[in-house]
């Protein structure tokens, strides 16, 4: 049982990041013709929504079962007994949140790796 929460869970955050992920796209690309912006910005909106994450997950076992999403995906004979309910949609939403932060973490990290790399090797301002 624990396994369809699992992955019903990572569905959910994975749907919310995706946009998420688009937004910042979008933003990146909306930068091109500015490349050190353009990775600037994507940088620290990466670190803004691993940040939220983070605070999510942290926040996950104060949120009623029944008011997330998890839930309401589950089909009823799916869903666990309410004693444990709580405990187990918590637990992979915080686990859900916390992978995905590390994910926009570490593209934060690269977008930042490739603005040092471009502001020491690329070409002279002039």
């Amino acid at each position: 049982m624990f396994e369809i929460v699992e992955k019903i869970a990572e569905f959910s955050v994975a749907r919310a990041c995706a946009f998420a992920m688009l937004a910042i796209l979008v933003t990146i690309v909306g930068l091109v013709d500015e490349p050190i912006l353009a990775l600037k910005t994507g940088a620290v909106l990466s670190l803004l929504t691993s940040m939220v994450l983070v605070l999510k997950a942290a926040l996950a076992e104060a949120r009623p079962y029944r008011a997330t999403e998890v839930w309401l995906l589950l089909k009823p004979d799916e869903r666990p007994h309410e004693a444990v309910a709580q405990r187990i949609i918590a637990l992979a939403l915080r686990e859900a949140f916390l992978r995905f932060a590390l994910y926009f973490a570490s593209g934060a990290a690269a977008m930042l790796i490739a603005l040092l790399l471009m502001t020491f090797f690329g070409r002279p301002h002039v």
